[in-house]
């Protein structure tokens, strides 16, 4: 986005009434930038949002009226197409920025994924040493375990100035990203109310993890097939029996192929593989321990 935390924070507050009306639509966006640990508010992310994208919208719409006005050398009967244009890139960005804090919050639960078991792993050996439950966060908060560590830092501040155990963990499940974090969290709840051993809970938490890794995994693979499959037929067979059929129906039709259209079957063929790379990558499972 054009504008950075502080800018967003520093517009005219006359001008607020648009994140104002798309706060009404976008309504998960406040939760989003909370998990994101971003410090904006619903209405001025969303106002920044949409002045950026607008912004990118008349940059392309500009583009487009000077490459079309070099190439034919008349405006006037291309200016509607460049509106279209413009509007494009504008809701193209605009989605863009609405979906960016999900995508950082998502990083964030990455981030804690990658170190949850060691630092569960390393609580148990503590819990199990008689060291008490709360030690045993505080000693994980001052650790190596990246953004775990400072997910449990934030449970031993709110320890520390009065909070109960069980509710600061509570809260920490509640505005975790993490799917692995918030079964760990509540089981670890569940055992200080109930009045069950810790340690317990910590062994049946990373055994869960565990096993819901090595599942994703047979997932992954068994579906991975699949997925080359697709990327072999829509970015190499495809392609060259369409390029193939071409020649065959120009060669009964009378007309023939133009370069035009060589063109538009390799890029669609590398935009194909892209998307399909990409998404294979994000379907990728989070490896845990």
């Amino acid at each position: 986005m054009l504008l950075s935390i502080e800018q967003a924070k520093n517009l005219n507050n006359r001008i607020f009434f648009i994140g104002d009306f798309l706060k009404k639509i976008f309504v998960g966006i406040k939760y989003d930038l909370k998990k994101a640990e971003l410090e904006l508010e619903a209405k001025e992310y969303l106002t920044a949002a949409f002045l950026s994208a607008l912004f990118y919208g008349i940059i392309f719409f500009l583009l487009g009226t000077l490459l079309i006005f070099l190439r034919d050398g008349v405006i006037e009967s291309t200016f509607p197409l460049n509106i279209v244009i413009g509007m494009v890139f504008f809701i193209l960005f605009f989605f863009l920025h609405i979906v960016y804090p999900g995508i950082i919050s998502k990083r964030i639960a990455f981030g804690i994924d990658q170190n949850l078991i060691f630092a569960l792993k390393g609580m148990l050996i503590q819990v199990k040493s008689s060291v008490p439950l709360f030690s045993a966060i505080k000693n994980t908060a001052k650790s190596d375990y990246g953004v775990v560590s400072k997910e449990f830092g934030s449970v031993v501040r709110e320890i520390e100035t009065g909070t109960g155990e069980a509710k600061a963990i509570e809260k920490m499940a509640l505005r975790t990203k993490s799917e692995y974090l918030k079964k760990a969290a509540w089981q670890i709840v569940s055992s200080i109310k109930s009045g069950a051993s810790v340690a317990g809970a910590l062994e049946t938490t990373i055994h869960t993890l565990n096993a819901n890794q090595m599942r994703a995994i047979k997932n992954y693979a068994a579906e991975l097939n699949l997925w080359i499959l697709m990327y072999l037929l829509l970015a190499a067979a495809i392609p060259t029996l369409g390029i193939t059929f071409l020649i065959i129906l120009s060669s009964m039709g009378g007309t023939g192929i133009e370069e035009t259209h060589v063109i538009f079957t390799i890029a669609f063929a590398f935009v194909i593989q892209v998307v399909l790379i990409g998404f294979v990558k994000n379907r990728k499972p989070k490896v845990v321990a």
